[in-house]
């Protein structure tokens, strides 16, 4: 089995640990969980978990270690011969809306039995998943939108991120309400409407009429407006010019985001990862084109892995080189703490 981020074939790390051991990558979001183990020669299947739940004192720490310990039963189940020597986590919320994190981390090394585990915000994994530990920077789309530059010393840049009121602009959900206005336009017989898309509303949420009823009080609202998506994209490929230039303008929004990450003073190298960037040439291309406009200086590099894989890496990283884990809170913590990089201010 080949590294996705070092590209060096598993067998390649020899003895670096003994027969049964193995690192687990978990990737928490707000929409579920994913959790995987790894040997280093051969990967489990990902087994899936509820995401994390926020309440007025932040990330339900208690809920979420309870779904991991469902997910983590099941992998145990199928893999009796494997023990977790490190943990790599990426979790959505974790900068902002996690009251202790510190403690945090003690938790998950009891519930994983492991004497490693890196934490980090899922902004971290999904970069390092990218383009592994090198300067650059990386967009995140999903639900959400998040960029992320760094040269994992003094710069730590983030852009957007804020959610789907504040911005999160050319994410899943702002597609997805894009395409529900649209369709509502169409619906009221507005100028900018879209016949297909009011016709793909309807088959998916019902009757336009009750449409405010059955997102509003949600408990999801981003998630229900980004489940809208893939039926935006859906009928940009059948020819509608409104979807397609939906999608369009997310890429213009997203080059933007990643744009304004680059950190300063070294290869401005910029990626992508995201379920959004399934939707293939529908993104990527106007996001590559988009890219050259707004940051004529980027140099575009094909993401080499997943946020889960990111994930993976870390807790390789804290078992086979911790000397070269960043020490950067609050974007990474580790346990034991990390002394390779030196941790940086910081900037938001």
């Amino acid at each position: 089995m080949t590294d996705p981020i070092t590209g060096t074939h598993a067998g390649a790390r020899g003895d670096a640990r003994a027969p049964g051991d193995c690192v687990a990558a978990v990737d928490i979001g707000g929409t579920g969980a994913r959790v995987r183990l790894s040997d280093g020669r051969t990967t489990s299947e990902v087994v899936r978990a509820p995401g994390r739940t926020v309440s007025g004192a932040g990330v339900d720490s208690a809920a979420l270690l309870a779904g991991l310990a469902t997910a983590l039963h099941t992998l145990r189940t199928a893999h009796r011969d494997l023990r977790v020597e490190a943990v790599g986590v990426g979790m959505s919320g974790l900068l902002g809306l996690t009251a202790r994190p510190d403690g945090l981390l003690g938790r998950l090394s009891a519930l994983f039995r492991a004497p490693r585990v890196v934490l980090a915000s899922d902004m971290v994994t999904s970069y390092v998943g990218a383009l592994g530990i090198r300067p650059g920077a990386v967009v995140a789309a999903g639900t959400g939108a998040v960029a992320l530059g760094t040269d994992f010393r003094g710069q730590w840049l983030r852009s957007d991120g804020w959610g789907h009121l504040l911005g999160d602009e050319g994410s899943g959900a702002w597609i997805g309400a894009a395409g529900l206005r649209a369709a509502m336009r169409a619906h009221d017989r507005r100028p900018g409407g879209s016949a297909p898309l009011l016709e793909l509303a309807v088959e998916r949420f019902g009757e336009p009429a009750g449409l405010p009823s059955r997102l509003y009080p949600h408990g999801d609202v981003a998630g229900r407006m980004a489940a809208f998506a893939p039926d935006v994209a859906r009928a940009a490929h059948r020819g509608d010019s409104v979807a397609h230039d939906i999608w369009r303008r997310a890429a213009v929004h997203l080059a933007r985001t990643v744009g304004a990450a680059l950190p300063s003073g070294v290869d401005p190298v910029v990626s992508w990862c995201g379920q959004l960037f399934s939707a293939g040439d529908l993104l990527t291309d106007p996001f590559l084109d988009a890219l050259r406009t707004a940051a004529p200086q980027a140099r575009p590099v094909p993401p080499a892995g997943s946020s889960l894989d990111g994930a993976a890496h870390l807790a390789r990283l804290s078992v086979e080189r911790p000397d070269e884990l960043p020490d950067a809170a609050p974007y990474i913590r580790s346990l034991p703490p990390a002394s390779g990089t030196p941790r940086a201010p910081g900037s938001v």
